[in-house]
């Protein structure tokens, strides 16, 4: 089953347009909050060159990326951690993090069936 890319209000332009504005927000937005030093960058946005590349565009920060080992451990971990918070029905997604209008629990659980 395939699925169309929407993103209004740019539902009108190109894929790639969309998703260039979508990299260019997301780059301006951090270099808004980081005004000099150094910048870790760690998760799977390290991996992404591209955005890599426009954070340190528009910043005047030193991009610090640790080894690969370091960012893999760490985005399990926290994943992890993300899914013992929604097994214990407590919030995993915070207002205060993420500028929604109150905390929530975000994700879906899915049990393997073992019965087959």
């Amino acid at each position: 089953m395939g699925w169309t890319f929407v993103a209004p209000p740019f539902n009108n332009l190109p894929l790639k347009d969309t998703l260039r504005t979508f990299y260019e927000h997301a780059a301006y937005q951090i270099s808004r909050i980081a005004k000099g030093g150094n910048l870790l960058i760690t998760g799977g946005g390290a991996f992404n060159l591209f955005l890599v590349e426009r954070i340190e565009k528009l910043t005047a920060c030193r991009i610090v990326i640790p080894d690969r080992q370091i960012i893999e451990y760490k985005e399990a971990l926290i994943f992890a951690f993300l899914g013992a918070l929604y097994w214990n029905n407590e919030p995993n997604c915070l207002a205060s993090v993420t500028g929604a209008p109150f905390d929530n629990i975000g994700g879906m659980l899915f049990k393997m069936n073992h019965s087959r």
